[in-house]
């Protein structure tokens, strides 16, 4: 049994984003890297070490009584990641996924 396995970082954040837009993004985070799916599960290996996203029900947040917006929160599972490699992957994900303002 791998014990680095079992040593497990779980965050949750909650993101404005569409299951159809995160699936859309996916690619950029993961550098066309191969990734397995089950259902909204993805699994796949960051700098050798497992990670798991699990994508929760879309919601809509309403900011006035005309604007909403998507909104939908997701689960990270890091596999024996250190510190240092939890802030360094939040850091990248964070990045992959902002959106642009003026």
């Amino acid at each position: 049994m791998n014990t680095e396995r079992n040593q497990v970082t779980t965050i949750e954040k909650e993101m404005g984003i569409t299951h159809k837009d995160f699936y859309a993004e996916l690619p950029k985070l993961l550098n066309n890297s191969p990734y397995q799916q089950s259902g909204d599960t993805i699994s796949f290996r960051h700098k050798g070490k497992d990670i798991e996203i699990s994508l929760g029900p879309e919601g809509v947040r309403k900011v006035g009584p005309s604007v909403r917006l998507p909104v939908t929160g997701i689960t990270l599972r890091l596999f024996g990641f250190s510190e240092k490699e939890i802030r360094g992957f939040i850091d990248h994900f964070n990045l992959k996924f902002m959106k642009g303002g003026g």
